[in-house]
């Protein structure tokens, strides 16, 4: 059984002090999250994060509903391509792209990571994780 039938997912997360963690984003697979931990760290080389499997709670009533994106990401499969979109600015810079994006079907707000600060004093960053289908 894989992670797309059980639910299961890699989550990065920052670590924050107090042993307390932040989640940044969440993937299907194990080496998408490495490839975008490893994009993150170089962008944010001060910022300490780590890669967790999250296993999904025995009963799905339990889990938390997140709304369905107006285009659903693909399956996995050989023909699609993946996009990776980080958006680093201020939080209200962020956050009005963010909502353009959304008022243009082009992701849900709800699609985007949380914001996470950088190591730039009031500028916060924001990742997307898309697939779209492959050209034949």
């Amino acid at each position: 059984m894989n992670t797309s039938e059980t639910g299961n997912t890699w989550t990065i997360y920052r670590l924050l002090p107090n042993f307390q963690r932040l989640p940044v984003a969440q993937f299907r697979s194990r080496s998408e999250a490495e490839s975008s931990m490893k994009v993150m760290r170089q962008l944010l080389p001060d910022t300490e994060l780590i890669l967790a499997f999250e296993i999904a709670p025995e009963n799905p009533a339990t889990a938390p509903i997140q709304p369905p994106a107006k285009e659903p990401n693909l399956q996995t499969s050989d023909k699609r391509q993946l996009l990776k979109l980080f958006i680093i600015s201020s939080r209200p810079v962020v956050s009005r792209v963010i909502h353009s994006f959304h008022r243009d079907n082009f992701a849900c707000a709800t699609d985007w990571s949380p914001f996470v600060p950088t190591q730039n004093p009031g500028e916060v960053m924001s990742v997307l994780i898309k697939y779209f289908a492959a050209d034949s």
